[in-house]
């Protein structure tokens, strides 16, 4: 895995000064609390937040940038309420659930996700999120959130620390991201060592079983709710069963951060979880992840390939390299017999359980818990709205639980969250209407971090190497547009001897176009790779049927895309 370019602070902002007050007229406002248009606004703000929302003018400064909103949709910034900063979503990120540390030492995947971390927020505020919240890392997760985060443009970030856990877990080295807690005094030392860091709220992974039941630990639980809440702090509790959800919503939980996934709640503890305003995070996806990438089936859905982290999603595809004694056994089971029919029963219970919820009035808060194994960082958050909406939740409930629920579950809703007068100016100028469908939420026009209005072009600048890895991935996932995309219009293709194969987008959608979709095997991997300047070396490997061929591959990157290929092969 290789370190990607990560983008410094000046070159993420556009041209408009930091303290410079911006004016957008005439434009749509994306009410996320009532889910409804609010035509022909204006609206202030700058880097101190929100001024002014209203059909009138407004009182704007005389060297108040002005931006016609005729047209656009303008929504606020949206939030990730579950991810995870100590993993990269690639396949090596999770010893405890594959491990392939022979392969990749799980110290280098680490560093490879804390060194990337920037890659990351540029990804997500790419993607209008201008929020994440990380429930649960190492304590290198307050060094993220207080000087990675503020010597780079990022979104907002809330973070903690270990994951008070009822098991261990030997995999994780120093400083791991979940602390097992056999004792009210081990609860107590964790917790205050955490608290001297400030912790943004306190996560109790909440692991249930015959060895542990949940109402044997229930009395720790309790405690380190007492202590949060002594403390001002929310707790955030990963529980899956009913029963064990039951026992940390008594215990005082704030927040469940993931579905119950073994029983249909019932409308008792459904209206509990209403009065005691406490807010459930589904993370829908992410289960499926492990399965699709342990099977060597990935969605490859467009956002993986246009903005995950290009040499985190190649990772998935790794396995088909693989040989035979290197390949680990779940691997090759559910190659064999593909993903449990069980797993199906779960999304169905989950998806019941969700839409009982809202029905219910629970706070419900959009969240992906990326960087778990084929979950990427940001682009993984538009593949969750669109489970949610799978599940039967209508838009304008999803773009609130994406925006002004997550805020509130955070105790942050006076903060942000919603388009109102003394917020943070985080907003989302969109071409289209997001209410309409969700793939709008890619019609970006301008995103707007704090009042100042970010670059959208040089926000994630990618290598040279790493556009040939995402012309890698597309490649592998036989997806010709995601393909074409990282080539340029005028795309020269030659031989060893300078001879012309191709010329144009067009031959090469008409060549690669039925390769992608006759042969289905088909798979390129990199024995090794040079980078020289902008041009990127491969001595690739490529599978095609029950033929295996070796090509030498000289990439030549202009403007962010590839402008000329040479087989020397």
């Amino acid at each position: 895995m290789k370190k990607i370019f990560l983008l410094t602070l000046p070159f993420a902002f556009s041209s408009i000064g930091h303290c410079q007050q911006t004016h957008i007229r005439n434009v749509a406002l994306v009410d996320v609390k009532t889910g409804k248009i609010i035509p022909g606004q204006s609206v202030i703000f700058n880097n101190s937040g929100i001024e002014y929302i209203g059909t009138s003018p407004g009182a704007r400064g005389a060297n108040a940038v002005i931006i016609d909103g005729t047209g656009k949709y303008l929504m606020p910034g949206m939030t990730d309420a579950h991810i995870h900063f100590f993993q990269s979503g690639s396949i090596y990120t999770r010893p405890d659930a594959v491990d392939l540390r022979k392969k990749v030492p799980y110290e280098k995947e680490k560093q490879f996700g804390y060194k990337n971390a920037a890659d990351y927020m540029h990804r997500y505020l790419r993607l209008g999120i201008t929020t994440v919240i990380d429930v649960g890392g190492p304590f290198a997760n307050f060094v993220i959130r207080d000087s990675i985060a503020s010597s780079t443009i990022a979104p907002n970030v809330l973070v903690t620390g270990p994951l008070f856990s009822m098991i261990d877990n030997d995999f994780f080295g120093i400083d791991k991201p979940i602390e097992k807690i056999s004792s009210v005094k081990e609860a107590d030392a964790l917790f205050y060592r955490m608290l001297a860091y400030k912790p943004d709220f306190i996560k109790i992974w909440y692991i249930a079983g015959k060895k542990y039941p949940a109402e044997q630990n229930f009395p720790i639980v309790k405690h380190i709710a007492e202590l949060a809440h002594k403390n001002n702090l929310k707790l955030a509790v990963h529980a899956t069963e009913l029963k064990t959800a039951q026992y940390a919503v008594e215990a005082g939980a704030d927040i469940l951060v993931h579905s119950i996934e073994d029983e249909i709640i019932p409308a008792d503890f459904i209206k509990i979880l209403r009065d005691k305003k406490i807010t459930l995070i589904p993370t829908l996806i992410v289960g499926d992840g492990y399965y699709k990438s342990f099977s060597g089936r990935p969605d490859n859905h467009p956002q993986d390939l246009e903005w995950a982290n290009p040499f985190v999603y190649g990772s998935i595809t790794d396995p088909e390299a693989m040989g035979e004694s290197e390949m680990p056994p779940v691997f090759k089971m559910l190659r064999k017999n593909g993903i449990p029919a069980f797993t199906l029963k779960t999304d169905s219970i989950m998806s019941v359980n969700l839409v009982n919820l809202v029905k219910g009035n629970v706070n419900i808060a959009s969240g992906t818990d990326a960087g778990n194994i084929g979950t990427m960082h940001a682009s993984s958050f538009l593949q969750e709205l669109e489970a949610m909406q799978k599940a039967g939740m209508t838009i304008s409930q999803i773009l609130k639980a994406s925006t002004i629920n997550a805020a509130t579950g955070f105790g942050r809703d006076k903060l942000w969250g919603s388009i109102e007068k003394g917020k943070f100016a985080d907003l989302v100028l969109l071409n289209k209407n997001p209410l309409e469908s969700l793939q709008n939420l890619n019609s970006i026009h301008a995103i707007f971090k704090n009042g100042i209005q970010l670059n959208l072009d040089s926000l994630i600048k990618e290598s040279p190497e790493a556009i040939v890895q995402k012309q890698l991935n597309a490649y592998n996932a036989h997806n010709i547009d995601a393909f074409l995309n990282t080539y340029s219009d005028d795309i020269e293709i030659y031989d060893l001897y300078g001879k012309i194969i191709m010329k144009g987008k067009e031959q090469m959608k008409t060549r690669y176009g039925l390769t992608f979709s006759t042969v289905s095997n088909l798979y390129c991997e990199i024995l090794k790779r040079i980078i020289i300047g902008n041009k990127v070396i491969d001595h690739e490997k490529i599978r095609r049927g029950n033929e295996t061929n070796y090509a030498g591959v000289i990439y030549e990157v202009t403007n962010g895309k590839i402008s000329r290929v040479t087989f020397i092969r």
